[in-house]
């Protein structure tokens, strides 16, 4: 019979030598899983490149998380139905393989599915490693594994992206996927040669429906969360819908695992409330962990000016902090023999850190002073990596023991991702408050001028002014030709400076000299209000202005009249210059001349000039309109041309006011972001003390219990 491998420290004191080597293998696979979650991102804008796949970019991301997330409780399930051994194997095996795929990927739509399923291996090998390793070892010793555990996610954080920069740039991106090869045939000769099959004791059937509507809650959940805020807004349909669906979902997964003899997961396990405690403490800490350090690169590079590679560096003393913080409180666990003080202790340490770095961080914070928070930080999150599930695995029954560690990894995960996505939505909503109010006056950005990923670079955010003053100088010269949905869209744009909007005019300059038409030609015909308006208005050219007079047409026809009658008296009177006047009119009545060229006598005079007036005055009406036929087409002419004028004027005033503008901005945008997002940082650590401290009220509520020193049965062959 094969030697129990099982470490029981009450008898021997130390590890067998099975236990340690099987130890390396399960370490070798954990260290496979955390390591492709840092070393894909490095390589992903190669990918999409070289895969012209650019729209799907998040996709390569999203297909992993979501195949993980699912696969935990199955996988925790299989390892209580199945030898324990043969379900690490397969986990490592489906793992392999999708790697492999992954590396022949031949177009992006090919490389997503095979993350999916990559994705399978990588969540199972999480929670059958967990899982066998409490069957391995006894809560008391636990700890010290729970610690090598934690480790790895931090020594991958480390190497990933190294390492995948290093492949990618060198090799190619295809060998990100390769390198698991090696390291995973070590952890697969580990496997088969030193761990027992392991079991189980009784005989039950896989949870088929449970396992189906499972990932019909899961799915529709992490995809709404995924979403919301980013690609899609809150209150979306889209985003409603999901979290609907996966509503009814989730209760139809409820009412089969009541309803099934051997459910997926056993829901009396929550009936055991140390369990209850750990697994929502770790919700919350799940989601503080990632949002506190998701978006720190985006303070990194654009506030302090650290490049892309060197925010990834500043990064590695949280790491750091992280394996020295989960190896030594795993020691310690195993050493007290009780989890409780440890988890809070560094509750109330994260949640002074989050508080201090809340009310402490400014643009002008030194590198220095976050490079300690980083550590200090990572110091109080090591803990947090592996004594939730060890409280969890101390408290429930062996014969569950795959659910109950799977299902605390599938709560982190779940709470992880609710974390980022409340992180990021504080993220952008305060960079849309914050922005706008350090803008210089009149220029006020506000909804969503510009992307997040604009403003991780100086040159991302030139590329954001040029792409903004492009369109808004495309906008109003179509706005001043008379474009009435470029006018509507200035108007309601938070981007167009007020100065501007100030001086649109609904139909532009095309409008503005109809009605400036309107006008000339109402004073023509004598409108005194007209005419009031086109004297006062001081846009209006002097030589339009000679052309008007009080009454218009009509009155200056009338006065033309009046003074060729009297200019007409005097002449027949013998006035030789009011003659020479008369004659100078180009446009003298005939019937005027013949009594100039012969005189009436004077008996005749009054009698003729009586007859005279009354056919000049006859003629009145015909006069006016005569002239407007001639004066109206020589002001519309002029009015046409002084339009094209204005508007080759407007036009080139505008554009180098918009320059003037976006050098301006040039200068003091980059303040205001970075004040902003000085700011969304702020309260993204608010909230990830807020997290933190929900997560720390349920880890006070924590029994404290001691580790139990032993196993309650004997292992299964």
């Amino acid at each position: 019979m094969q030697q129990d491998v099982r470490s029981e420290p009450a008898a021997s004191g130390a590890l067998t030598r099975e236990a340690r080597l099987t130890l390396i293998g399960i370490m070798l696979g954990i260290f496979l899983a955390a390591l492709d979650q840092t070393i894909v991102s490095t390589a992903l804008p190669r990918i999409t490149a070289e895969l012209n796949g650019t729209r799907l970019y998040a996709w390569v991301a999203t297909a992993y998380l979501l195949a993980s997330t699912v696969a935990a409780p199955v996988f925790g399930r299989l390892t209580e139905l199945y030898s324990r051994r043969s379900v690490l194997l397969a986990a490592v095996v489906l793992f392999l393989a999708g790697s492999a795929l992954c590396g022949l990927s031949p177009n992006m739509e090919a490389l997503i599915g095979f993350r999916g399923f990559q994705g399978i291996g990588g969540g199972a090998l999480f929670s059958v490693a967990l899982t066998t390793i409490a069957h391995l070892f006894p809560p008391r010793e636990r700890g010290k594994v729970g610690g090598l555990f934690g480790a790895m996610f931090g020594l991958s954080s480390v190497v990933g992206p190294w390492l995948g920069g290093l492949l990618t740039d060198h090799f190619s991106w295809r060998w990100i996927f390769y390198i698991n090869m090696p390291v995973g045939a070590a952890a697969l000769w580990f496997i088969l040669r030193f761990m027992p099959r392991m079991r189980p004791e009784h005989q039950q059937t896989f949870d088929v429906p449970g396992a189906l509507t499972l990932v019909a809650w899961t799915v529709p959940l992490m995809l709404a969360f995924s979403w919301a805020g980013s690609t899609y807004p809150w209150g979306s349909t889209r985003i409603i819908s999901l979290f609907v669906f996966s509503a009814v979902a989730l209760g139809v997964w409820i009412w089969t695992q009541l309803r099934t003899k051997d459910p997926l997961f056993d829901l009396s396990i929550l009936r055991i409330r140390t369990f209850s405690l750990a697994s929502i403490a770790m919700f919350f800490y799940g989601g503080a962990f990632l949002g506190a350090i998701i978006f720190l690169p985006l303070y990194l590079v654009q506030v302090k000016g650290i490049s892309a590679t060197n925010a990834g560096l500043s990064l590695l003393p949280l790491s750091f902090g992280v394996v020295v913080g989960a190896i030594s409180s795993g020691q310690l666990a195993s050493r007290i023999g009780r989890y409780k003080p440890i988890l809070l202790v560094s509750g109330v340490w994260m949640l002074a850190l989050f508080l201090f770095t809340h009310f402490t961080l400014a643009v002008e914070t030194p590198i220095w002073q976050l490079v300690a928070m980083l550590f200090a930080l990572g110091l109080g999150l090591g803990p947090g990596q592996s004594l939730f599930t060890l409280a969890a695995q101390n408290a429930a029954p062996m014969e569950r023991m795959g659910s109950a560690t799977a299902a605390t990894q599938f709560v982190r995960q779940i709470g992880s991702t609710i974390g980022a996505a409340i992180m990021g939505t504080v993220l952008s909503s305060t960079l849309q408050h914050e922005i706008p109010k350090h803008m210089p006056a009149g220029f006020r950005l506000q909804g969503n001028s510009f992307e997040a990923s604009e403003l991780r670079t100086e040159a991302g955010v030139d590329q954001a002014l040029d792409k903004t003053f492009g369109k808004l100088e495309q906008q109003l010269a179509a706005a001043l030709k008379g474009d009435k949905e470029a006018y509507a869209a200035l108007k309601a744009d938070p981007k167009v400076p007020v100065e501007f909007k100030d001086k649109l005019v609904e139909g532009g300059i095309p409008a503005i000299f109809q009605k400036l038409e309107g006008q000339v030609v109402a004073a023509l015909g004598g409108d005194q209000k007209a005419y009031a308006d086109l004297v006062a208005n001081k846009d209006l050219p002097k030589e339009f202005k000679d052309k008007l007079a009080p009454g218009g047409i009509p009155a200056q026809v009338k006065a033309k009249l009046q003074e060729t009658l009297g200019l007409l008296e005097k002449a027949l009177a013998g006035d030789a210059a009011a003659a020479a006047k008369l004659r100078a009119d180009p446009r003298l009545d005939p019937r005027i001349k013949g009594l100039l060229d012969n005189p009436p006598p004077p008996a005749a005079r009054g009698l003729v000039l009586e007859r005279t007036k009354r056919g000049l005055l006859a003629q009145e009406k015909k006069m006016v309109a005569g002239l407007e036929a001639e004066l109206i087409p020589q002001i519309q002419s002029s009015l046409r041309k002084a339009q094209d004028t204005t508007l080759k004027e407007a036009t080139y005033q505008v554009t180098r006011n918009l320059e003037e503008v976006r050098q301006e901005l040039k200068t003091e945008l980059p303040k205001a972001i970075n004040i902003g997002i000085t700011e969304a940082e702020r309260q993204v650590f608010l909230w990830a003390a807020i997290l933190v401290l929900c997560s720390l009220f349920f880890a006070a509520l924590l029994p404290n219990e001691a580790l139990k020193p032993g196993f309650e049965k004997p292992l299964s062959r």
